[in-house]
């Protein structure tokens, strides 16, 4: 009897992450978050596995443990592999396997507390009391809960492969970690199968429990989790004159996208401006308060960009020159006339166009 190959699984996601200045945006919105536990809209397996696997890779970005590049395929939830395969250049290739540690009945309450509908009486306090040795019993049992399918032959086609706990008990995140990590750690049995074994808890990362060089990063302010919390730890470091501390890379990327950012304002103000001019003077006979308002807000925010950036005068003519075309084409889309009824470059001087008092005739 002929055997029919099993047909292969398109994974969910591949990415090449090229360097830790990059990372951020390598990853987008994978494992930004995650959904609610019901309705609609309700979290997949796989939002979970990403949002566990990104602070992963923050953790080893942040320690140094992450090399540079690599690909990531994100499996499709196939029996016998592990959720994420890395591959790196040299052809190696390392296993994630991702598992959540935390009682049924705990995660049943957190469903119900969802279910209850805004503004409904809702309970505030979590109706249990895990003690630090209840709580690593149950990192424990997530362990060898995979533990069992190794044996079975799972998780196996990698080179190596690591597996991640998160850890999801009623007080695991927060309570001493350190505590908690040392209980587990005296089972040695638990170390011999995967490679590694982490541990994600609150904003926390424990990087391989069992190795000789165990290590907690605090990813909490990193860049790639929480920007306004980034922002305001650089704000801290920088005013503690913590120079060698402070993220150069990011930090001059983000004042890199703020110079952009401004001059993307003054473009849409410009272009903004110059379309209602046009509108002014082509359609005489429509001419509205709404039309005036729009020039005279648009002339206010291009001045108060002047003033604050004086150095954005110097792009403010070349930005007429390439926002023009772009008031033109709107301008023959909203009046309805002939494109051709538009000058081809612009009728109004830089001067014009500043003076809070100019407005265009009407039409000869």
């Amino acid at each position: 009897m002929a055997v029919t190959a099993k047909r292969p699984v398109e994974p969910r996601w591949v990415r090449t992450f090229h360097g830790p200045e990059t990372l951020a945006d390598d990853l987008g919105t994978i494992g930004a978050w995650v959904g609610p536990r019901t309705g609609p809209n309700k979290r997949t397996q796989g939002q979970k596995e990403d949002y566990v696997f990104r602070r992963l890779l923050v953790a080893w970005k942040e320690s140094g443990r992450l090399s540079f590049p690599v690909t990531v395929r994100a499996t499709a939830d196939e029996r016998y592999e592990p959720d994420y395969v890395l591959e790196k250049p040299d052809g190696a290739t390392l296993g994630i396997e991702i598992t959540e540690a935390g009682e049924e009945n705990y995660q049943a309450w957190l469903t119900s507390i969802e279910r209850q509908p805004a503004g409904g009486q809702r309970a505030h306090l979590v109706p249990f009391e895990d003690s630090d040795q209840e709580i690593a019993d149950q990192i424990r049992s997530a362990i060898e809960a995979k533990i069992s399918k190794f044996d079975l032959g799972w998780y196996q086609g990698p080179t190596d492969c690591h597996l991640v706990v998160y850890d999801n008990t009623a007080w695991g995140g927060f309570m001493d970690m350190y505590e908690i990590v040392k209980l587990i750690k005296e089972h040695d049995e638990l170390s011999s199968r995967f490679s590694q074994i982490h541990i994600v808890s609150g904003g926390s990362v424990f990087i391989s429990v069992f190795g000789n060089d165990p290590k907690k990063m605090d990813i909490r302010r990193a860049y790639e989790i929480d920007y306004a919390a980034w922002i305001f730890d650089q704000v801290e470091r920088l005013r503690a004159g913590k120079r060698d501390e402070l993220d150069l890379a990011h930090i001059a990327e983000e004042l890199e996208d703020l110079g952009k950012s401004e001059r993307r304002a003054l473009g849409s103000h410009l272009k903004n401006l110059m379309l209602h001019l046009l509108k002014w003077k082509y359609q005489p006979r429509k001419r509205s308060k709404s039309w005036r308002l729009s020039i005279y807000n648009s002339r206010v925010k291009i001045l108060e960009l002047l003033l604050e950036n004086p150095s954005m005068r110097s792009d403010f003519e070349g930005q007429v020159a390439s926002q023009y075309n772009h008031a033109r084409r709107e301008a023959a889309i909203e009046t309805g006339l002939d494109p051709d009824m538009f000058p081809e470059k612009c009728p109004f001087s830089p001067e014009q166009l500043l003076d809070s008092e100019y407005l265009p005739e009407k039409r000869g």
